[in-house]
């Protein structure tokens, strides 16, 4: 993926906030020195090769100008790297907000820039490869009257849903962010930036040993890091619809080149034929793909399988005995349309830049019962609904078996059920699978 003028553009935007108007709000040392020194960092040519911008100490109303202002105007192959470092507030209603300068704890909505502001502006971003890092404390200083919701987690993930995103963030829990067991005397860098920057200076976040930074490489790595540690912090990480792996920097540890790197040599995304990948590495990837594929079959045909007993026993307990078919062709119908949608995920995962993580097809069945259960239209709705295995292989079994009904009633009792049953669940499959890998296909298409 290339922006207008045939090159992907690496863009980050730098938002860090220290000092805060309200007094309730407690001073933080670390979001400076963590903005200058990976702002540093990924400016580095040989490293991170990114335009780099700033909003230091910024009044809400400037830093959502800024970070709108960033987003907008972007081509689908460019990175777009945004960093927050502040106070992360929840209100009653567990919204979350990024404090500002400015920010009153009683006035968040007008004071302090919303999550879901943030979230509309990376959605409507057409860049394809968006990366949203959070290194905020949610220290629960709220006004007087208001009050935490009861589950202390930010849940992070029900705030950002834009596609092609990644969010990481230092916590997922309402508490101060540590930054060193002491303040007074000198500033010590977030636990979490500090060892992100670290990673990516040293090369030590080049968990693969392929010569490039990726966004898992650098999570994986900060993981490691903080687990380590004597502090709550635990970083998670969600993607939305991302495809491919992201590449964050090059490794200053790898071999290099006798010519001095650039930003241009640097791709955006990482496709499985990039020249610094070992093939080694290339292989285990694509043998934990196949497994994946095995394993996601298999969890394709139980689950089908299992709805299937689920819902004859319900029918047989509605009084339909004759018109349904048999137990034996349930089964073999039911583990038959899951082993088909499990082929035609795998086949749309094959055709990604890279097919590398066995979890990978989990995964976007996960997604698809995320849009089911919380859908953002009827038309997504009904997409999911196609896409949600085996939600699909059960729907597409009680409209057969109503047809098959229809056929033992009016075209010859059980030879009309067990000649319409088969076929309508036949056609109807074929028509969902076909469908779904011709969205995929047009969706694809979209993106590059």
């Amino acid at each position: 993926m290339v922006g207008s003028d045939g090159v992907a553009r690496r863009l980050a935007l730098i938002v860090a906030t220290s000092a805060y108007e309200d007094e309730g709000l407690a001073q933080l040392v670390s979001p400076a020195y963590d903005a200058a020194a990976l702002a540093s960092v990924l400016a580095d040519p040989a490293i991170g090769g990114f335009a780099v911008s700033s909003v230091l100490d910024g009044a809400s109303g400037q830093i959502s100008q800024t970070i709108e202002d960033f987003a907008a105007e972007r081509d689908r192959g460019d990175l777009v790297l945004l960093y927050l470092s502040c106070h992360g507030l929840k209100d009653e209603q567990g919204r979350l907000y990024f404090a500002a300068r400015d920010t009153r704890r009683d006035r968040l909505r007008s004071t302090a820039v919303s999550a879901g502001f943030v979230n509309d502006v990376l959605f409507a971003c057409r860049s394809r490869c968006k990366v949203l890092v959070l290194d905020c404390c949610y220290s629960g200083a709220f006004a007087r009257g208001l009050s935490v919701k009861a589950d202390p987690s930010v849940h992070t993930a029900d705030h950002f849903d834009a596609r092609g995103l990644v969010v990481l963030t230092a916590s997922d829990a309402t508490q101060y962010a540590f930054e060193g067991d002491k303040v007074v005397g000198g500033a010590t860098p977030s636990i979490f930036t500090s060892s992100v920057t670290r990673g990516l200076q040293t090369g030590a976040a080049d968990i693969d040993g392929d010569g490039l930074v990726s966004v898992d490489d650098m999570y994986e790595y900060a993981r490691r890091q903080l687990a380590g540690q004597p502090h709550l912090q635990n970083p998670r990480k969600w993607e939305f619809d991302v495809a491919g792996t992201i590449v964050l920097a090059r490794s200053p540890a790898a071999p290099g080149p006798a010519v001095a790197p650039t930003a241009k040599s640097l791709p955006a995304v990482l496709s499985p034929d990039w020249g610094n990948a070992a093939p080694v590495s290339a292989r285990i990837r694509q043998t934990q793909w196949w497994l994946g594929l095995l394993l996601f079959l298999a969890t394709a045909v139980v689950l089908s399988v299992l709805l299937m007993r689920w819902l004859f026993d319900w029918l047989y307990f509605l009084g339909l005995t004759d018109q349904l078919p048999s137990d034996t062709a349930g089964l073999v119908t039911a583990a038959v349309g899951g082993a088909l949608w499990a082929v035609a995920y795998g086949a749309v995962d094959a055709a990604r830049s890279s097919p590398a993580r066995w979890y990978d097809l989990h995964l976007r069945w996960l997604a698809t019962l995320r849009q089911v259960v919380q859908p953002s239209g009827w038309r997504q709705f009904a997409q999911a609904v196609r896409a949600a295995v085996p939600l699909n292989v059960a729907l597409t079994l009680v409209v057969s078996v109503l047809i098959g009904a229809f056929g033992y009633d009016h075209w010859g009792g059980s030879q009309g059920r067990d000649k319409s049953f088969p076929l309508a669940y036949t056609l109807l499959t074929t028509l969902a699978v076909a469908t779904y890998l011709t969205s995929e296909q047009r969706k694809r298409r979209e993106d590059s």
